[in-house]
């Protein structure tokens, strides 16, 4: 017999997760005719970006005016995880989205911060290389984009249990 713990009930059944996922896009769908999608090339954001084209290749949400994925390349990846990212971003432009590198600026690269002004790497409960190599340059790609269209983009980004509702 198994003894229940705190942690019983924790996480959803993938059933359930892709349900709040398409319940959430088609509330949101209705005031957005542009969405973009931040992708990291990592397990919460590959997730995201699959379950959403998922759900609008079988017509479970309607397709956007436009859908942008933008990737947060940091350089700073393992080649593998890197052309897997790749190989990931081609896929999505066959099934017709938009997709786009984003940079950090090279005087916010994470070497450029350790080596040229001698800030220290990160620690877990510090981090202050998200926000300069990923936040800081996937807004400004997101205002480029808000430019192009002049409209509002819905940003959708893959977090993990915890983090955000």
């Amino acid at each position: 017999m198994n003894q229940p713990t705190f942690f019983d009930d924790m996480r959803s059944t993938l059933g359930d997760a892709i349900a709040q996922t398409r319940t959430s896009l088609l509330t949101y769908a209705q005031t957005h005719r542009h969405w973009a999608i931040a992708y990291s090339g990592g397990k919460d954001s590959s997730a995201t970006v699959t379950v959403v084209a998922h759900l609008i290749e079988t017509g479970q949400i309607p397709a956007p005016e436009t859908l942008t994925v933008l990737y947060a390349d940091t350089r700073m990846e393992i080649p593998p995880l890197h052309f897997a990212a790749m190989k990931i971003l081609a896929e999505l432009e066959e099934r017709g989205m938009r997709t786009r590198i984003v940079l950090p600026e090279l005087d916010s690269r994470f070497f450029v911060h350790m080596f040229g002004r001698g800030i220290p790497p990160s620690r877990p409960h510090f981090r202050w290389c998200t926000g300069a190599i990923k936040i800081n340059p996937m807004m400004n790609a997101l205002r480029e984009l808000r430019a192009e269209t002049g409209e509002k983009f819905l940003m959708i980004t893959g977090v993990r249990l915890g983090e955000s509702a």
